[in-house]
């Protein structure tokens, strides 16, 4: 496990605000990456270019109902930020860009208030899963759902915002036999600029049995497809369970044992796009299968189903996922607070990192110049209800980094 050694910056100026830009190295052994923290929050703030809306969220204390998901950032370091609405309208932005103010970061709406705004028919309801292609154009997936309703038609779709010329280019709103209003939960996406294609997982949580799924969206035909439904691939594994920090993951509630039940959530393409790995958070097996087989909209479901594989049975089970273009995977390890590596060569999958400061590491990002960036957000504690948003021992949220090469190692 890596030792921390930390130097931190002195945190002044700020007000309310509690996010801070420190750039904490935290040293790691010799076969670990050094990890550093570069912005973290007890609760997230937002600059909403309203001084008295932002004091009401903060002395509301609304910000208990807003939890950070997923980082990425853009070819010029940018790093943009996800925020479901789990916790209700109150969270005042889905999609936000980090900026500077004082010696922290704030969350800035993005690509502006009105995509955000609740009551926009068109707007950005709850976005989990996003992601910035070689083009620097940001792929966004909203799920839909404000604190677990049902969705309605418009709300489960794929924004395509070109970050160059801050413009709307593509947008595809899901129907309701491509996605379950009720059970789906549209997760993450991998985007495939040679093929022309995004791949989307859903968890489908909402419903119990879950109705989770593979969904494939053509950027040149503009259609979508729900291509994978067989519950054994993309539902949750019967009677697995797992712990963060040795606690029980959802607590036992009316005499029901704890039980986390999530489905295809991390998604990744290989560095030579011909396959594409995913993972059912609440199980650890690696599951793969050919991507041309899935984008071809011809093929049955019958005939895909045997085309899945076990790649591998995982030390952890997974939240995010990415490749590099050497081919290797990366994933989140939930219960080894860490990263681990799944090597192209030997396809071996061991620890990349590891620190028991991390907690529940979320979504994955690519830097610039060979940056891994990723999210610790507690979610367990969270989701249960007992996050300490004043004083907690671990910042609630935090977007570590490693460097794992000197040349962009995306292969988007």
């Amino acid at each position: 496990m890596a030792q921390l050694k930390k130097s931190r910056c002195t945190l002044s100026g700020i007000g309310m605000v509690v996010a801070m830009a420190l750039c904490i190295p935290f040293q790691a052994e010799a076969s670990q990456p050094e990890l550093e923290v570069v912005a973290e929050w007890n609760h997230l703030n937002w600059d909403l270019g309203d001084p008295a809306a932002e004091k009401a969220f903060n002395d509301k204390q609304d910000y208990k109902k807003a939890m950070l998901h997923g980082v990425k950032v853009d070819s010029k370091g940018n790093m943009y930020v996800s925020t479901a609405r789990w916790g209700g309208a109150q969270v005042p932005a889905t999609l936000s860009k980090l900026v500077k103010k004082g010696n922290g970061w704030v969350l800035q709406p993005f690509p502006n208030k009105n995509l955000n705004d609740i009551n926009n028919p068109k707007g950005l309801k709850a976005v989990l899963g996003f992601e910035i292609d070689r083009n620097d154009v940001m792929w966004i997936l909203d799920q839909g759902h404000i604190a677990g309703a049902p969705n309605k038609q418009g709300d489960e779709k794929l924004i395509g915002w070109d970050l160059k010329n801050n413009r709307e280019i593509a947008r595809y709103e899901f129907t309701n036999e491509q996605v379950d209003f009720t059970c789906s939960f549209l997760n993450d996406v991998a985007v495939d600029n040679d093929a022309g294609v995004i791949y989307i997982t859903d968890s489908g949580i909402m419903c119990n049995p879950l109705k989770g799924g593979l969904l494939v969206y053509n950027m040149h035909t503009k259609e979508a497809k729900r291509v994978l439904t067989v519950p054994q691939w993309v539902n949750d594994e019967p009677g697995f369970t797992f712990k963060i920090h040795e606690r029980d993951v959802l607590k036992a509630k009316e005499g029901k044992p704890n039980s986390m039940k999530t489905g295809a959530d991390g998604i990744a393409l290989s560095g030579d796009k011909k396959t594409l790995y995913w993972t059912n958070l609440t199980g650890n097996r690696l599951l793969s299968i050919p991507a041309e087989k899935l984008r071809d909209f011809s093929l049955n479901e019958a005939a895909l189903e045997k085309l899945v594989r076990i790649d591998t049975v995982l030390p952890s089970n997974t939240d995010g996922m990415t490749a590099d273009r050497k081919g290797n995977v990366y994933m989140t390890a939930l219960t080894l607070n860490g990263l681990m590596k799944r090597d192209v060569q030997t396809g071996k999958v061991t620890p990349l990192v590891t620190n028991n400061e991390i907690a529940w590491p979320d979504t994955l990002g690519w830097g610039p110049d060979g940056w891994l960036y990723f999210v610790s957000n507690h979610l367990n504690l969270w989701v249960d209800g007992d996050m300490n948003f004043d004083n907690p021992p671990v910042s609630n949220f935090r977007i570590y980094r490693v460097h794992l090469g000197e040349q962009p190692y995306t292969i988007k």
